[in-house]
Formats: C-alpha cells, structure tokens, sequence
C-alpha cells in the first residue's frame, strides 16, 4: 500500500543502516534447498524494495507491496506492455482514502523475475504515476501485490533485499522448516491473517493497548492512525511532510514516538512513529490502528513468509 511522502520545504530522507553483526546470508542457502526461486530486491525512496523484472517481453520492475491486495499496473505503462484493459466499476482507494478513478482490469502474459517466471498474472490497472515521482530512478510499471505473493508462497527478506518466489505455490512443509531454521537464529515468530480488506494483519499493542497492524512493505515508515495514538498516549509533533490522498488532496502528517511498540511477542521500545488519518475502509475495524512499515521491518531483519503467514523479527544486536 504505497504511501508517497513529498517534501514540504525540507526534503526527507530515510537511512536504513544493516548491522554486519546480524548475519542472516545463509538464508539463502536454506532457501535454494527448499527449491525456491529468488530474485535480488533494490531499495529506492523514500525506503521503497522493487524487484527489477521483464513483463511481456519489457525490462522494469516492480514496487515489492505487501500493503496492495492484488498486482497493480500503472496506468501509464499499459502501453508498453502491450495490455489490453477492460473497465470495472471499483474506485481507487489506498490509505488515505477512495476517489473517483476506477481501476481497470488486465492480464500479464508472463512476468519474469530472477530465475522464476509467473504465466497469465491477472492484473488491476490504475495511475501509479507517483511511484515514479523522483527522476533518474528506475522505472517501475506497478505495484508486486498480496495475490500472487500468497499464490506462489512468496517469502521476503526485507534487510537482505532478497524475495523469494516458490514456483510450485506456497508449502506447509517447506514454511515449518524455514519456521525452525529461523528460530535457530533467534527469530520471534509473529503470525499474520488476511482481514475483512485482504490485507496482512498481525496483532500487537501500542503503549500496553492492543492493537491490529497491516504489514506494509510499500509503506516507507510505519503510519498510526493519529486519533487513536493520541488516546494511547502518543503525542503527536510537527512534522514538515505531507502525503498524496486521493483527487488530488493532501494528508498532513504528524511524527510522534511510541514508548512501548508491540509486534506480537517482539518488543521495539521508543520507536518513532509518523501519524496520520489513515482511512478507516483499509483497516478492518476492532483495535486495528495503522501500517506496520518497511524501516521497523528493516531495523528487525523482517523476514514474511506468506506462504506460512508468518512474519518472523530479531533485534539487531540479537546473537
């Protein structure tokens, strides 16, 4: 679910650091022995993986989006990819909201990345223009989404930049062992559910309260609903962002600081924390209070296999 943060008069910009200490290489290993394909991310801004691929004969690549339900083509690329699209009547909607573009419908013929290629992808179209907003970064077609990560149990290693694709589609045996091969490393296992939405949830809590998360690759940094982190005792700050809503709209952001951020059993203490009225037809209702983003997941060595549905974390200094 991107989230593209744009410079109001400062430009901001988001440094993940990787500690050589906590060597998880051997992942690697582990995963070409349980036969699954693996192509190599790339990290953009504002803290965005993509996946360089060919589409219908094309090189691009893809926004690494765990936060969009299904695969989504930019609407300015069906061109080149030689797509066919038909109308449907589903408004545009991401994290702040609907507006009144609709998406189309489409079909890849194959999409190849790494050493795995993905036949006939059903695909939803819609202008994604803003994912290309900074020039002189690779082009990117669309967004890589949660349909064919759960179809082809696809695992992501977030600070290795590694994605993992299982031709065969997703494995009991194979997530149990890699269960195992992580915990051997000190991983905390924290298990995700598909919600009401189709999105990647994992319960946690904020400050001792409990709360639902959406795990979001394609959001750069974790985004809280701001309301209800006030009434957890997150006080917000000025924050010199602001974010794109939909119809042209804009979102103001807020930064704050959680003392106590729960992600299952997994503890990050102090953990910065950007707000904002996140739209309340992308969380499922409940406790659910915002977007668990792509620099926590970072810091923590996030691991998510979906075909498992598991998110797996070690704090950096783990041994």
């Amino acid at each position: 679910m991107r989230r593209l943060l744009l410079p109001a008069g400062i430009l901001f910009y988001l440094v993940v650091a990787v500690s050589s200490g906590a060597e998880v290489g051997s992942l690697s290993v582990f995963m070409t022995s349980q036969r699954f394909a693996g192509a190599k991310l790339q990290r953009r801004f504002p803290n965005h993986l993509f996946v360089p691929v060919v589409i219908n004969n094309h090189r691009t690549g893809l926004m690494v989006d765990t936060g969009a339900p299904f695969t989504l083509i930019d609407k300015n690329s069906v061109n080149t990819l030689g797509l066919k699209v038909e109308k449907t009547n589903a408004q545009v909607g991401g994290v702040f909201g609907v507006g009144a573009e609709r998406y189309g419908s489409s079909k890849l013929n194959a999409i190849t990345m790494g050493n795995c290629t993905l036949l006939n992808v059903p695909v939803a179209v819609s202008d994604q223009s803003d994912i290309n907003y900074f020039r002189g970064l690779s082009h990117l077609a669309g967004l890589f989404g949660a349909h064919e990560m759960h179809r082809f149990g696809v695992v992501i290693d977030c600070a290795r930049q590694m994605l993992y694709i299982n031709p065969r589609g997703a494995n009991s045996g194979a997530s149990q062992q890699l269960a195992s091969f992580l915990a051997g490393r000190g991983f905390i296992r924290v298990p995700l559910r598909v919600n009401s939405h189709s999105h990647f949830e994992i319960d946690g809590a904020v400050n001792g309260h409990p709360a639902g998360f959406i795990v979001d690759t394609g959001s750069g940094t974790t985004l809280l609903t701001k309301l209800a982190a006030i009434n957890y005792g997150v006080s917000p700050a000025p924050l010199r962002l602001q974010a794109e809503a939909p119809d042209g709209q804009v979102e103001y952001l807020n930064s704050g600081v959680v003392k106590m951020l729960s992600i299952g059993g997994f503890e990050i203490p102090n953990a910065e924390v950007t707000l904002g009225n996140v739209y309340k037809g992308v969380l499922s209702g409940g406790n659910d209070i915002g977007l668990l983003g792509e620099e926590y997941l970072t810091w923590n060595f996030g691991v998510i296999d979906i075909g498992g549905m598991s998110l797996y974390l070690r704090h950096p200094d783990k041994r």
